[in-house]
């Protein structure tokens, strides 16, 4: 996803260990994440810059909500309250 974001902005990218998944238990799993690299060191703080804000405005979008029925919060992703089954408003 990261790097369609930034490939959008002209950042070129490389992933890499992205099919690793199947080696965990074999070699450290801390080996096996996938790694997003910026082929340009010139180009590497936009794109730290980028991805900064996308996950920022990432996080501000996603509040939670207190249900108007029983007081449960809820995740915003949720349209009904998990717990008595009400709408959002």
């Amino acid at each position: 996803m990261y790097r369609e974001l930034l490939a959008r902005e002209g950042v070129e990218c490389l992933l890499k260990n992205d099919q690793l998944f199947s080696a965990i238990g074999e070699i450290p799993f801390v080996e096996c994440y996938p790694e997003l690299w910026v082929v340009d060191d010139e180009v590497y703080p936009r794109a730290q810059l980028l991805l900064d804000g996308w996950l920022r405005q990432s996080l501000s979008n996603k509040q939670g909500w207190r249900c108007p029925d029983c007081g449960e919060l809820c995740d915003p992703q949720f349209e009904q309250c998990w717990n008595c089954l009400s709408p959002r408003d």
